[in-house]
């Protein structure tokens, strides 16, 4: 017990030694030694110290403005999704609206007949292409044999008839056969519609009057022979002629006017 009591005395005897060596220095010399040799070793200690708090309040800060840039860009992303889902939007009623333009001269074109305007809802699914599906039918004056088109050519004619729908047979379906002249020479022949060509949307022309010329490029369009279609029609452009060894027309591959895949509205000659 004696022995730490003796300590204490001698630490409290040292301290208040350290204490008056300290006030005497600060009182005759102008500074404190004591205070200097504490700053001097506590100093790194701070140092680091602060190092620390500021390394800390840097990623902090990093964090916080990592996640404002993320709900900035998301919130950016979804403004540039929804400016390109107008910009569609836009691209197809302007597309639409040409369509209905076209449509509505072509009735101008027809004003001795009577039309009916309508829009496709289908296509079939069997015969991709060759057989579409129109939302106007018998209650709209629509009957089998009217022929169809849009303002850039022949599409084919209305072979089912329901009350609020038809069904069209187009120009590639194999059974479709339609009169035809070549615009440049007046050539006659016949558009058929054709198992491999159909897959890729085209048909042909064949039985074309002997020495006819024919080149690629040549604008082929509805002669109205045969009564169905009306005179005058675009049917589609020569992309491939074939011939024998004599240099006679087995056939040629035709591009149709109207592309068959994207058929929006129509129009229905009575």
């Amino acid at each position: 017990m004696r022995f730490f009591e003796t300590k204490w005395r001698i630490m409290l005897a040292v301290i208040a030694v350290v204490a008056v060596f300290g006030f005497a220095s600060s009182h005759f010399l102008g500074f404190n030694p004591i205070v200097a040799l504490s700053e001097l070793v506590l100093s790194p200690i701070k140092s680091g110290f602060s190092y620390i708090a500021r390394s800390a309040e840097s990623g902090m800060d990093f964090i916080w403005e990592m996640r404002a840039y993320k709900a900035d860009n998301e919130k950016l992303e979804a403004e540039n999704i929804e400016l390109k889902r107008q910009n569609r939007d836009i691209a197809a009623y302007r597309e639409e609206n040409l369509r209905l333009e076209g449509l509505l001269g072509l009735q101008e074109e027809y004003v001795d007949r009577k039309t009916v305007a309508a829009r496709v809802i289908s296509y079939s699914g069997n015969n991709w292409c060759e057989q579409i599906e129109i939302n106007k039918g018998a209650l709209s004056g629509i009957a089998e044999g009217n022929v169809v088109v849009t303002a850039d050519g022949v599409v084919g004619r209305v072979t089912e008839v329901g009350a609020d729908y038809s069904t069209v047979t187009t120009i590639l379906d194999r059974e479709s056969a339609v009169g035809v002249l070549v615009s440049r020479t007046g050539g006659t022949g016949l558009v058929e519609g054709d198992v491999e060509l159909s897959a890729s949307l085209r048909c042909k022309l064949s039985f074309l009057e002997r020495d006819t010329p024919l080149i690629v490029g040549d604008i082929i369009e509805t002669s109205g022979s045969g009564g169905i279609y009306p005179a005058g029609l675009v049917v589609g452009t020569v992309t491939n002629i074939s011939a024998d060894s004599t240099g006679s027309l087995n056939y040629a591959v035709i591009d149709p006017a109207v592309d068959m895949g994207r058929i929006g509205e129509v129009l229905v000659i009575l």
